[in-house]
């Protein structure tokens, strides 16, 4: 037999291992940190298509400008505030049309049911008639062959 040779190995931990965490912080002095400064970039505005209103400063002055001004300002402010009116009572009108053809379209289907029900009762209504003359017929036949027979 073999001798078998014993060899060593030694294993190195997966994870090292590490001081505990509270003999490191009473060793770490306390620096206050500073904010970085972040450097502000300019903003390109070229392509940007937002309307920014002015407002237009009032002068102390007196005379026909001003007042041109101010009544300037009114007419714009009016303009604006019947473009709004026009485009709330266009939508109103939308909603009310747009309702009523549901509503007409609704009825017309409980309509076109009611038609349908009807046409099956009336087909119903004939077949059973249909079923008591044959069955008239048939005792009429009965009848007179027993009759014939006597």
């Amino acid at each position: 037999m073999a001798t078998e040779e014993v060899k060593k190995v030694e294993v190195e931990p997966e994870c090292p291992v590490e001081p505990s965490p509270v003999a490191e912080v009473e060793e770490k002095a306390i620096v206050p940190v500073e904010n970085p400064v972040t450097e502000e970039k300019p903003v390109d505005d070229t392509n940007s298509f937002a309307i920014i209103e002015k407002p237009i400063e009032d002068k102390t002055e007196e005379g026909s400008v001003h007042r041109e001004v101010v009544l300037a300002r009114v007419s714009i402010e009016k303009k604006d505030a019947q473009i709004k009116h026009g485009k709330k009572a266009r939508n109103q009108k939308q909603r009310t049309t747009s309702s009523i053809g549901a509503w007409e379209n609704s009825k017309k289907a409980d309509l076109e049911a009611e038609q349908k029900k009807i046409k099956y009762i009336e087909k119903m209504k004939n077949q059973i008639a249909l079923l008591h003359k044959n069955a008239e017929e048939k005792r009429a036949m009965t009848k007179a062959k027993v009759e014939k027979l006597f």
